[in-house]
């Protein structure tokens, strides 16, 4: 039986300040990335809690998008200059994106930063949202919004690893399947480095 993780360690596990960097896994990705290039950007990883347990707020982005079409991803996007850093971005963007307002939706920390291959250089922020929520998807981006289990996440069985060639190198991807939905790419990412972070038991507070 999977863990049922407490708000209070929920947090620990956290950073409490926005992070700096390139992004924990720059390095793997330094023959294709220039830092000068990155442009930045946050996500929000909402957390919503459910007699079943905690489940994370998830998207699925349309399929004529320019970028990452069809793909399963937290709501979030570009950092505009009105921001007041990656929290304000996050909640912006989940307003505009799901209809979540950031009265339903309460901060508690960050994960590391993450680079991706479309040159963002993203900030993740956890939060807790109401359980009450409502969300509606902007249509013009998201195809349809749904919850997953954070257990799916902490199952080591859960969790695939897929090679593929890209830019003439062989890279890795997790990958999690949940019904329909094919979860990989960053946003899996994002949450093996939230679980890693969960089963070290505390974070840097």
């Amino acid at each position: 039986m999977q863990p049922r993780y407490s708000e209070t360690a929920l947090t620990a596990a956290l950073l409490a300040a926005p992070p700096s960097g390139f992004g924990w896994n720059f390095a793997d990705w330094s023959d294709v990335l220039e830092a000068s290039n990155l442009r930045e950007a946050a996500v929000l990883i909402g957390l919503i809690p459910r007699e079943s347990g905690w489940q994370v707020l998830l998207t699925r982005r349309t399929e004529h998008m320019t970028s990452h079409a069809g793909q399963v991803a937290f709501p979030g996007g570009r950092v505009d200059q009105s921001d007041h850093g990656a929290i304000a971005t996050a909640l912006r963007e989940t307003a505009e994106e799901v209809g979540i307002e950031s009265s339903q939706i309460r901060p508690i920390g960050f994960l590391e930063r993450f680079a991706t291959i479309s040159n963002f250089i993203v900030t993740p922020v956890v939060a807790i949202l109401s359980s009450d929520i409502n969300p509606t998807p902007q249509q013009s981006e998201v195809a349809a919004i749904f919850e997953a289990p954070l257990t799916l996440f902490l199952d080591p069985l859960q969790r695939q690893t897929e090679s593929r060639e890209y830019l003439g190198r062989v890279r890795s991807t997790s990958v999690f399947q949940f019904g329909e939905h094919r979860i990989w790419g960053a946003t899996a990412s994002m949450m093996v480095n939230f679980v890693e972070r969960l089963r070290a038991g505390s974070g840097s507070r």
